[in-house]
This record gives structure tokens, sequence and C-alpha cells, in this order.
């Protein structure tokens, strides 16, 4: 057999040729060669592993969501006179140094995940988090609420891209936005009724001497810390180290082949390879990795900004701080059923990249709907389209980075890196939504709307050069990623 030689056209897009010059070539089955009574049976095993997988990973990462938000309950709630974060810029430092460390932490988090394995991982990393967030309500000094802060940044740090990395191995490329929405929408409905718990919890103000805003974080860190024991007995492993350990469980070793064979006939890299150095320094130079985090902290920076400040925008409408706790979540329940919408038609058509321009069109007008229209119903209206834009935004921004990256090694580290790009969206919204500024916030917002005009930039570069590489696979024989058979998806 011919040995692969690995060489970059000019745009930088690693290719594969043999000794000859010739494309490498290759047998694997058309998805449409597989018959129907197999379809069937594959999609029977997939609905096992979607009840077995996706709602234990939705529910730790929404209350990994829910510990990184709440400080904004706490805020209206109380903290803000309590521990003086009405000074300077404390709230924004606070919201600030969660995510250097979530930065810092979040590649190594990412490449660690092959060898600990994503259960004990996981699940040990929502109970440090959770164990942080309850000891939040006994802080006396906003400078221990700093400090907590770091710490969870830091327990948080590989929390999304091992989920994302995790769901990736399991499914093919175009059935897997449909299952990181429900993933996600399981989240955003957490979301919802979040800042509805953190009502209810805030009417124990004074029950044993302790503040309703200690309340949201002593009863939420605990509730995190029972779903992190619960995980640790759910979560699924990598399917081909399930298969390699021979303890199949919920799982038999049919099913389980099935689903190897199901990744292997999609992309052609069902086995994991090993990450070594010099793959690492190789994959981590590739400039498409890096464009594919950019665009999502063009969509993170938007969703921290409401996350973060929707409840102190709702505040200026005139609102009690029960009616703003209430007022936030139909947003976030919308939001969810535009996103599982979105997702659908994107698996269904086979694209991404038109979606992700709507849904950065409708973020951007609802931004400045928000910030300049004087009529409370119609700034509310905005509210929902911001929300919903950005948060439909981040499973097809995720699920286009899966379906470009062939091969587990490349996958990790672009996990990492497309992820690390959600911790510098949050320092952009932080540093740009000024404490001076509020409740207008106008450098946040157009900050905000900035990220949009970049992401739509960002889709037409990727667009143009995906479909000149691909046509060089189709013409000249060159093979993407070692993979004759893989086509890049825009």
């Amino acid at each position: 057999m011919s040995a692969l030689n690995a060489v970059e056209d000019k745009a930088g897009e690693e290719i594969f040729k043999n000794d000859d010059g010739e494309k490498k070539d290759g047998y694997r089955v058309a998805e449409e060669d597989v018959s129907l009574e197999q379809r069937q049976m594959e999609a029977r095993i997939m609905r096992k592993v979607d009840w077995r997988l996706i709602p234990i990973l939705g529910i730790l990462y929404s209350v990994s969501g829910l510990d990184r938000v709440n400080i904004s309950n706490a805020r209206v709630a109380g903290m803000d006179k309590d521990l003086h974060f009405n000074i300077g810029n404390r709230y924004s430092i606070a919201l600030l140094v969660f995510f250097i460390t979530y930065l810092l932490f979040e590649m190594p988090s990412t490449l660690i995940m092959r060898y600990i394995g994503p259960r004990v991982q996981l699940s040990a990393l929502a109970m440090s988090f959770g164990a942080v967030m309850l000891g939040m309500g006994f802080a006396n000094d906003w400078r221990v609420i700093v400090v907590c802060r770091m710490l969870i940044g830091m327990f948080e740090a590989g929390f999304l891209p091992c989920c994302m990395y995790l769901l990736s191995c399991w499914y093919m490329r175009y059935e897997v936005q449909k299952r990181m929405a429900m993933w996600y929408v399981v989240n955003l409905f957490v979301s919802a009724f979040g800042n509805i718990l953190a009502y209810g919890i805030v009417k124990l103000d004074g029950a044993h001497g302790i503040a309703g805003w200690r309340w949201i974080f002593i009863i939420e860190g605990a509730l995190t810390i029972g779903v992190a024991i619960i995980g640790y007995f759910i979560v699924l492993n990598f399917p081909d180290s399930i298969l390699a350990s021979g303890k199949n469980g919920y799982f038999t070793q049919a099913e389980l082949e099935v689903v190897m064979d199901r990744v292997e006939r999609d992309r052609g890299d069902s086995l994991p390879d090993k990450l070594t150095k010099e793959k690492f320094f190789r994959h981590i130079s590739s400039w498409q990795l890096w464009v594919y985090g950019f665009m999502f902290l063009c969509c993170s920076a938007p969703i921290y900004a409401f996350a973060y400040f929707i409840q102190t925008i709702l505040k200026t409408m005139g609102y009690s701080t029960a009616v703003v706790l209430l007022l936030c979540a139909p947003p976030y329940l919308f939001s969810a059923i535009w996103t599982v919408a979105v997702a659908w038609a994107a698996d269904k058509t086979k694209l991404r990249m038109p979606y992700m321009v709507l849904n950065a069109v409708i973020t951007l007008v609802g931004l400045l709907l928000t910030a300049y229209c004087k009529n409370n119903g119609v700034r509310y209206f905005g509210i929902f389209l911001g929300v919903s834009g950005c948060n439909g935004n981040l499973p097809t921004i995720i699920a286009f980075q899966s379906n470009n990256v062939r091969s587990d090694s490349r996958r990790s580290v672009g996990s990492g890196i497309q992820f690390a790009f959600a911790a510098i969206g949050g320092i952009y919204a932080s540093c740009t939504f000024i404490q001076k500024e509020a409740p207008s916030y106008p450098t946040g917002i157009w900050c905000a709307v900035a990220t949009q005009f970049l992401l739509a930039i960002l889709v037409g570069v990727m667009t143009l050069h995906f479909k000149r590489v691909n046509k060089k696979a189709d013409e000249e024989g060159f093979v993407l990623q070692e993979d004759v058979h893989f086509r890049h998806t825009y």
C-alpha cells in the first residue's frame, strides 16, 4: 500500500495524496445504499442512545449554567446592597474573573477526558462547582464571591467542550445538531425556570436568619451536588471505550458495533487516533479551528450579555424584583422552541451557515430594539428576539464545527479551541457592559451588535473556502482530512 503524504493547498487546507500523487482510494457504504430494515434497526438503537445520553448531559450542563449566572438573580435580590457590589465595577469584576480561569483550564480539561473518562470527570467537576456555589451563600465580603467565581470558572471550564466532544462521538454529522439542540434545550428550560426558582427561593428571606439571596446560592449549590451524584451512575463513556472494556451494561455488543459502524460510514473516524505532540501542534496551527472559535465568541457574547444583564434591563421598565424574575422566563422558553426548530431544519437541509446568518440578524434586531425603543412592550419583544437568536446559534455553530472536523485528535483540540472562545465572549460581554453606563449600556449593546456583523463576515469567508476545497477534492483528487469521502458542510 502506498504511503500517504500530507501537503497543504494554498488556502492552508490539509490534504493527502499517495506516493504517485493519486487520490487515496477506499470503500465505504454510501448512506443511500443502507437498507430500510437496517435504517429502522439503527433508529431504534439511536433512540436508546438518545434517552441515556442527552437528558443527563443536558441536566448536568444546565446546573452548571444555573450556577454560572445565578449571581445576577442574587444581585437584584439584595446581594448588591449587602456586599456592596454597587460600588464601582465590583460586579463586572466578579463576572470577569470567572472567564479568566474558564479560559485557562478549558483546553486541558478537554484533552484529559479520554484518559479520565466522561463519567468520572463530568460528575467530579459538577460536584466541585456545586460545593463552591453552596459556600457562596455564606460569604460576607464581596472579595470572597470573586474568589469563588474564579474557582467555579476553573471547574466549569471543561464542561461544555467535554459534553460536545462526547456527543459528537456517538452521532453522525447530519443528525448531531438536533441532539445538540435537545441537550441545550434542557439548559434553556432550566434557565427559564431558574429565574422562577430564584423568585420562590427569595421568599425564604429571613428564614433561619439567612437573607433570600444567600438561599439562592445554598439551595442551587446543594441541587448541583445531588445531580452530580446521579450523573456518576448514568453518564456514558465513549462508545469505543465501552466496547473495548467488555462492560457493555446498558447496550449489547451488537448495538455498540452498530453505533461505531454508523460513525465509520459517516466520516471514517469511529476509532480514536492517539493525540501526539506532533498532531497537537499541527491541529492547533490550523486556521480553520480558530475561525470556529471566533464564530463561537460571536454567539457567546450576546448570550452572556442577556444572561447577566436581563434582570437589570427589565428593572428599568419599572417592575418589582418579583415581576422581573418572572418576566425572565418567557424569552428563554420561546428560545427553546426556536432552537429546536432551527436544528431540525438545519439537519434536514444539511446546511449550517444560512441558519447562522439568520440567527445573527435576529440577535442584532433584538439588541437594537431592547436598547433604543421607548415602549416597554417592544423592548420586551426585543429581548425575545435577542435571546432566541443567540441561543439558537449555539448548537448551530457547534454542529458546524463538528461537521467539518474529522478524527478524534483533531476534534478534541478543535473543541478546546472553540469553547475557549466562549470564555473570551464572556470576558468581552463583562468588560463592555460597563456599570457606570447602566441601565442603557450603549457600549455593551453596540459591541454585541458588532459580533453579529463579524459572524456574518466569517460565514461568508468559510462558505467560499469550503466550496473551493470541496471542488478541488472532487476534480483534482485531493483527500481532505485523511478521508477520500470527506466533504465540508456549509
